[in-house]
Formats: structure tokens, C-alpha cells, sequence
């Protein structure tokens, strides 16, 4: 029995010792490359806009995929297990335009996405050098969206520009596939993303974005989509 007592005890401070070791150590992880957006709502504000112009005017740009990049900093909690936090820039948007020998109408809509939350990891494959993982994450987003709208007529200008925001949470689910050196990894992840979407309010007087032809609907920004990301961590002991 005493024996017994001995064996559990050396074997339950070898696990404490092994937990406090990999605590800590954690890295920083740096991803950057392209994602995709729903934005139905601003797609539709986009095509209303348009048929506002006196003339017949086109779209150049529709919300395509573009920009995202992260940095989070996480903890190796234990061999399979990373938690951390960081934050996430996303922006896209919109154009449409018209233009003959009298003048010119413009309009421009951006969008950008700034997320702030947590970060989790799971080592479903790891080796010496390759590690298969899957991550999630739970931020809390902040929008920010401008739109922008001038016209030139024989030689007179004018313009009008009206800035947006909204709070909502997203979450996130993906991938990530590294190959690692000596004090650094190197590889991809891919993943989606899932906005619960918030109501868009004039950041000057709090007035919501109503839906022109449904004055009891709020419009929103929506960046659902999927994302795919070249990847750099950098190891570090804290």
C-alpha cells in the first residue's frame, strides 16, 4: 500500500511537472491572405443606390474576397492543447460609378472588420516537424463602413460621406496544417467564419441604417465566409 502511495504520488508530480513545462511555453502566430464575405444587406443597399442615379450607371466592385490577416499569441497548455487571444482585420467593398463627356457620378462603399477574443487549438496530427491542427476562436467584432458619394457636372463638384458601425459576435472554426523548424513554424490554415451580425448605426447621431424601401429593417454587414491564410509562429519560453 505504501508502495502504492509512493508510485501515484511520483507519477501525479511528474504530471504536474510535465503540465508546468509545456505552460510555459507558447509562441505568436501571424496569418495573412484572402477571405470572403457574405454582405447581403450592403450588395443590396449597392444595387438601391445605383437605381437612384439619373442615369444609367454600373457596379465595378460587389464586396469580392479580400484582405484578413490575425495575430494571436497563444500558451502551449498542454501537448495537444494551445489557448491564447488576439486580433483580426478583415475589410471589402463596393462601387459603382458613371461617367460620360458632362461629368461623373461616384459612389463607394468600404467596410472593414476589427475582432478582438480567444483562441483555441487541438494537435489531431503532430510530429517532430508537421502538426495537424483544429482551432476555433470567439471574438467580439466591431464594423466600421463609409459611404461615399460624389457627382461632377460641367465642371461643378459635390459629394456626401456618411460613417457607419455595429458590435456582434462571430465565431469560427478551421484547420491548420505547420511544418516546423527550430524556433519558428511555417504553413497555411483555412477555416470559416460565422457573423451573428449587428444593427448599423450613423456613428455621428446613433441613427440606424434602415432599409430604403422597409423602414422597420435594419440593415447590417455580414462577414460570413471562408478564409484561407499563409501562416508564420514564432516559439517563445515565458
Amino acid at each position: 500500500m505504501r508502495k502504492l502511495s509512493i508510485c501515484i504520488a511520483a507519477m501525479v508530480m511528474m504530471l504536474l511537472s510535465a503540465q508546468y513545462t509545456l505552460g510555459q511555453s507558447g509562441g505568436m502566430k501571424f496569418s495573412i491572405g484572402g477571405a470572403s464575405y457574405r454582405m447581403d444587406d450592403m450588395k443590396y443597399l449597392q444595387e438601391y443606390i445605383l437605381t437612384t442615379y439619373p442615369v444609367e450607371g454600373k457596379i465595378t466592385s460587389s464586396f469580392p474576397p479580400f484582405t484578413s490577416f490575425s495575430v494571436t499569441m497563444f500558451k502551449q497548455l498542454y501537448e495537444q492543447i494551445r489557448i491564447g487571444g488576439g486580433y483580426s482585420y478583415s475589410t471589402t467593398g463596393g462601387k459603382s460609378s458613371y461617367a460620360d463627356y458632362s461629368g461623373n457620378i461616384f459612389t463607394e462603399i468600404t467596410a472593414s472588420s476589427h475582432r478582438l477574443g480567444a483562441y483555441l487549438s487541438y494537435s489531431v496530427l503532430g510530429g517532430d516537424r508537421l502538426d495537424l491542427s483544429l482551432y476555433g476562436r470567439v471574438d467580439a467584432n466591431l464594423t466600421s463602413l463609409t459611404i461615399q458619394s460624389s457627382y461632377t457636372v460641367l465642371n461643378y463638384s459635390d459629394g456626401i460621406s456618411n460613417k457607419y458601425r455595429s458590435i456582434s459576435p462571430v465565431g469560427s472554426v478551421g484547420t491548420e496544417l505547420m511544418y516546423k523548424f527550430s524556433d519558428f513554424s511555417l504553413g497555411m490554415d483555412a477555416g470559416y467564419l460565422v457573423d451573428l451580425t449587428g444593427d448599423l448605426k450613423d456613428t455621428d447621431d446613433s441613427d440606424a441604417l434602415l432599409d430604403p424601401n422597409d423602414s422597420e429593417r435594419v440593415l447590417t454587414s455580414d462577414w460570413t465566409g471562408w478564409h484561407v491564410h499563409l501562416t508564420a509562429v514564432i516559439w517563445l519560453k515565458f
